[in-house]
């Protein structure tokens, strides 16, 4: 009975290990399976964003056609330029991939910086105001090891917007935020605190378009290229450490997280005033990729890019492509109308 009580015991143990060895292969079966699937996703997504990007650039070039071209262009342009472009790029029926598009103007808060103007339909007119466009493209990829828990396709998804604008002596496509900039020498690719702390009584380098006091209209500002047009040097009142705003961090959330390129004004001195009456004089504008910011938004950090030295700038984002040919004379001197992406 002895014997026959211990072969019964060696026997469980033997049932036992092998539960556990086949449990620890179905594990590593399954880690294997998110490693190798989630990196098939990663690269099908880049491979999405590279199509949508691609495919706004090819439609908002179309847009800016139509301003330089008059009515010849139309919606019918735009959407064949899309379809063509993400076509080319591999986003085809039979890969069961499909875009989705729509015309965009400068615009909105909350985060972004387009107003959405109606789908892009193969025909009709373009909308009124539209200066670019943006297309979202999904895509399905297959998996292999994750089919072992029934998941198997992924859903991937990427949106790219392209923005057509009119520039004037060569200043860049970007949001201009009002945070000031000491006028010092700077190199490229190094990071610099663009605030610089306080300059005067409540002020920590930031500046208000139009003088308000008002976080919800100094927030707006961040995320909305709304500046007015300025000749300089300018005088631009300073704000007064108004920023701890979650529609303000939200929107420099999103540009680092895009990594996009912003303009910042450069100042060269300030009147030695205090609170809402201290004034910095801006000489031009400096183009910052964001990189962060302290917890209150007081503190802003970037890696500068370069320095533009101009004779003045325009309202906002830039006013749609300008036709020398049939703009009224003197409309378009030194005006270059250019594409970029926002995204």
């Amino acid at each position: 009975m002895r014997d026959f009580m211990r072969d019964q015991g060696e026997h469980n143990e033997r049932g036992q290990v092998l539960l556990i060895v086949a449990g620890g292969m179905v594990a590593f079966l399954l880690i294997a399976g998110l490693v190798i699937d989630a990196g098939i996703g990663f690269r099908e997504k880049r491979t999405a964003q590279n199509v949508s990007d691609l495919s706004a650039m090819a439609g908002t070039k179309v847009v800016a056609d139509y301003y330089l071209d008059g009515p010849t262009v139309d919606g019918a342009d735009v959407y064949a330029a899309v379809d063509s472009s993400t076509a080319a790029n591999g986003c085809t029926v039979v890969k069961d991939c499909s875009w989705s598009a729509e015309y965009v103007k400068p615009a909105g808060g909350g985060g972004t910086t387009e107003a959405d103007l109606g789908p892009v339909a193969n025909g009709g007119a373009i909308p009124s105001g539209a200066q670019g466009v943006r297309v979202v493209t999904d895509d399905s990829v297959e998996t292999f090891f994750m089919q072992l828990v029934g998941i198997d396709n992924m859903d991937v998804s990427a949106a790219g917007t392209a923005l057509t604008s009119q520039l004037i002596d060569g200043s860049p496509g970007s949001v201009l935020l009002p945070i000031g900039v000491f006028d010092s020498p700077y190199q490229p690719g190094t990071v610099y605190e663009l605030t610089e702390g306080s300059h005067g009584p409540g002020n920590f380098g930031w500046l208000s378009w139009t003088g308000s006091p008002s976080a919800d209209v100094m927030a707006e500002s961040v995320c909305t290229p709304n500046n007015p047009a300025y000749t300089f040097p300018a005088w631009i009142e300073g704000a007064t450490g108004v920023m701890n705003k979650r529609q303000a961090r939200d929107c420099l959330d999103g540009y680092i997280a895009r990594g996009d390129t912003v303009l910042v004004p450069v100042w060269s001195q300030t009147n030695n005033g205090g609170g809402s009456h201290l004034d910095y004089e801006v000489v031009g504008l400096a183009a910052f990729v964001l990189t962060d910011y302290d917890q209150h938004a007081v503190n802003v950090n970037g890696r500068f890019v370069e320095f533009f030295a101009l004779p003045s700038i325009p309202a906002g984002y830039g006013a749609p492509p300008c036709n020398p040919v049939t703009a009224p004379v003197g409309t378009c001197n030194n005006v270059t109308n250019f594409i970029g992406l926002t995204r």
